[in-house]
């Protein structure tokens, strides 16, 4: 592994793709930058997973927790973050390429089988699937990121609640000393 292989907010997907030995790479694309990368997408997504502490695997069953059973489910890669990212296809198939629907500007129908996706920085590829089926993927993208966003809202809501109060009532501030003083 590399350095190079860590993601970051600017990676925006992984395309598969073949080296001069026919071993499946993946050609990482950023905002600013590209590479190839010696693993195949979906082990260098499980690989970036672990790193961030989570695996594909986890991340798979998080997602269908939270949308229910689907085939090519969106994954979150970055909890903290909230980055959503989700596969053209199925993970275990090598044409698989996945994409950060957070740097997805548009889409348009190419024709029947195949949608243009346009990127906020002007980079354009041609995914091999139908306009429908890639704007279902990107819904559901969004509707995980939605879903994950109220729930720790919630969370942090009922903390606050629970925790906060129970501190600060017995806390007071002695300015002279800049320092904090317990009350019995």
């Amino acid at each position: 592994m590399q350095y190079d292989d860590i993601m970051s907010s600017e990676t925006m997907l992984y395309k598969p793709e073949y080296d001069t030995l026919g071993n499946l790479c993946t050609r990482v694309i950023e905002r600013d930058n590209e590479y190839i990368s010696k693993l195949a997408p979906t082990k260098l997504m499980d690989y970036n997973l672990r790193y961030f502490g989570s695996s594909l695997r986890g991340a798979l069953d998080g997602s269908r927790m939270i949308l229910g059973k689907l085939n090519k489910n969106p994954i979150v890669v970055h909890e903290r973050s909230n980055i959503v990212w989700f596969p053209s296809k199925s993970y275990i198939r090598p044409e698989c390429q996945w994409f950060a629907v957070h740097h997805i500007l548009d889409y348009q129908a190419m024709d029947k089988k195949n949608t243009k996706v346009i990127f906020m920085n002007g980079y354009e590829i041609t995914v091999d699937l139908s306009f429908r089926s890639f704007e279902y993927r990107i819904q559901r993208a969004y509707l995980l990121k939605y879903k994950l966003e109220k729930r720790t809202k919630l969370l942090v809501q009922y903390d606050q609640g629970r925790v906060f109060p129970r501190m600060t009532s017995n806390v007071i501030f002695d300015d002279d000393k800049d320092r904090n003083k317990t009350v019995p």
